[in-house]
């Protein structure tokens, strides 16, 4: 009786030494639960800043791309306009020219014609005294 008393003792000290190391175990299981469940937080809280941050960044982009197209857009409105007033003085400079140039031909043409008319009154005048003469 006595080695059987013994023999449970010791398995009941047995016993509260696996029941000491299972609470052990579940203390340990219920921290790493813990800390599981704190680590998917986290990276859930990361992985809402990250897409935070690139829809952040993707706005800033599209800001700078539509500021970038604008400033294009009104450099090449402002190239047109000095194109289209560069023509159109070197277009008033040549009808200047050319109105100059066709003045100069009328008073030439109307000397010329002057000069036709004095001629031919000349003519007359010495074919009258010609025939006045004869």
């Amino acid at each position: 009786k006595e080695a059987e008393y013994a023999q449970v003792t010791r398995d009941l000290q047995d016993l509260a030494e696996y029941q000491h190391i299972r609470l052990e175990q579940e203390a340990e299981i219920g921290r790493l639960e813990t800390e599981v469940e704190r680590l998917k937080i986290e990276h859930s809280e990361a992985l809402q800043a990250m897409k935070s941050n690139f829809l952040k960044e993707k706005v800033n982009h599209e800001q700078d791309a539509d500021q970038k197209i604008k400033q294009m857009k009104q450099k090449a409105n402002d190239e047109a306009v000095q194109c289209l007033v560069e023509h159109t003085q070197k277009i008033s400079s040549e009808n200047k020219l050319l109105r100059k140039e066709l003045l100069t031909l009328i008073r030439r043409s109307q000397a010329l014609t002057e000069h036709k008319l004095e001629l031919q009154n000349q003519r007359k005048s010495l074919v009258r005294e010609h025939q006045v003469g004869s």
